[in-house]
């Protein structure tokens, strides 16, 4: 009776392991954020980073144009209190709501990062999937309520940005950069299509198992 059993299974299309529960999985998301694990992860990339940008300082060149680029959210501001008390849902209107009231918390060691960073006369760009104009106000006072106001500028999803995936528009971004005179000597993001392909001398990926932009 068993074999039959699996035999039906089988043949209805049944899968013999279950899917993750999603309860679970926000489970386990938390307890990774909670725990602590979550924020030591960011500070070993954190200092991969710092690392190479004192490394790099010590090897540029008159003429050029050092940049950091970074992401926004998940990067250099976290909105885990916005998305644990949405349990991890999404809610556009609720989504803008949080970014005007500019009170995403730095993650801390990223923001090391950027100090590092201009602390070697190196600017920051921010090149971010937030949206102007509804989402560029409180972008701008939350990066300089936490202090990190002194970049050069940031670099909003705008009307122009035309790539189907972020990944595409991200790559155009930094191709642009480059060709203003730009040297990109860091990308940092939390990810993928935050950096994929190229266009920086060190890539440095985040954790986020929070959610995936492609």
């Amino acid at each position: 009776m068993v074999g039959l059993a699996i035999g039906l299974a089988m043949a209805a299309g049944v899968r013999a392991e279950p899917f993750p529960n999603l309860s679970d999985a926000k489970t386990t998301a938390r307890a990774y954020h909670d725990d602590g694990d979550y924020e030591r992860d960011i500070a070993q990339v954190a200092d991969w980073a710092i690392a190479w940008i004192e490394h790099r300082a010590t090897q540029r060149t008159a003429d050029e144009r050092l940049v950091v680029l970074m992401d926004v959210d998940e990067t250099v501001l976290s909105n885990y209190p916005h998305m644990d008390e949405q349990d991890f849902g999404y809610v556009p209107s609720v989504w803008v709501e949080w970014v005007e009231r500019a009170a995403a918390p730095a993650i801390e060691p990223i923001k090391r990062v950027f100090e590092a960073a201009r602390k070697h006369d190196m600017v920051v760009i921010f090149l971010t999937g937030r949206g102007e104009p509804e989402e560029t106000a409180g972008t701008i006072e939350n990066l300089q309520h936490v202090g990190m106001g002194d970049f050069e500028r940031i670099i909003f999803r705008g009307a122009e940005d035309t790539a189907p995936t972020a990944a595409e528009r991200k790559l155009l971004r930094r191709i642009q950069l480059e060709e203003e005179g730009w040297t990109i000597i860091a990308s940092l993001g939390d990810q993928g299509s935050d950096l994929a392909g190229g266009h920086a001398e060190r890539i440095f990926k985040l954790p986020n198992p929070f959610y995936r932009v492609p």
